[in-house]
């Protein structure tokens, strides 16, 4: 463990004048500490839980397919930078909803027409957890025909304009 180291204490027969303290030497035995460090060390290595990472699979079409979608069968949702909502048929104008409302929305659409295809239109600026999030949405409705695109300058202006 830890010793101390008194030393013999010499008197030279000098009188009178005052003697120099003399320092204790102190030796520590290292040995105990790292033995538990390494203890603890194994035991959390060995009843740590390892995970696999998270990861969202994306099937991606073939590089020089293209395909046009009838605009009856489209619905597009379109997420702003501050993280709105907004749902539209086609080309009408976009409405503003709230992420709460979207399992309902989706259902009631996919019961109106099985055939519909989605577009989630995000915006360059908006943060990634929104597209997560409506996508684990998908999943949830087993929906599996989407597409994600990003909103072009004139979508992203006009998003601005609707309260």
């Amino acid at each position: 463990m830890g010793g101390v180291d008194l030393g013999g204490g010499r008197d030279h027969g000098k009188k009178g004048k005052k003697k120099k303290k003399r320092r204790i030497g102190i030796h520590m035995d290292m040995t105990p500490m790292v033995d538990i460090a390494f203890l603890l060390l194994t035991f959390f290595m060995l009843t740590t839980v390892f995970r696999k990472p998270q990861t969202l699979e994306i099937k991606l079409p073939p590089g020089s397919s293209s395909g046009s979608v009838s605009q009856t069968n489209l619905l597009i949702l379109r997420i702003d930078e501050e993280g709105r909502l907004f749902h539209s048929k086609g080309i009408a104008d976009p409405v503003l909803m709230d992420l709460a409302e979207l399992p309902s929305y989706l259902q009631d659409r996919y019961k109106e027409d099985p055939n519909y295809i989605i577009l989630l239109k995000l915006d360059r600026k908006a943060k990634y957890h929104y597209m997560v999030d409506i996508i684990d949405e998908f999943n949830l409705a087993k929906l599996s025909r989407y597409s994600v695109a990003t909103l072009a300058d004139e979508e992203v202006e006009q998003l601005k304009k609707i309260n």
